[in-house]
């Protein structure tokens, strides 16, 4: 790609695209978490 060697292309591109992936998956994963010291009295 680009003239790169496949590992150099690897880190360039796939490193970035495996984090932002991993990121997507935690913030649709945690998006219902619940703050364990909040009572239910303390919500708005």
């Amino acid at each position: 790609m680009f003239g790169l060697p496949p590992e150099t292309a690897f880190l360039v591109f796939g490193f970035p695209a495996l984090w932002v992936i991993y990121t997507l998956v935690f913030l649709r994963r945690s998006r219902d978490w619940e703050n364990e010291d909040v009572t239910p009295e303390d919500r708005p």
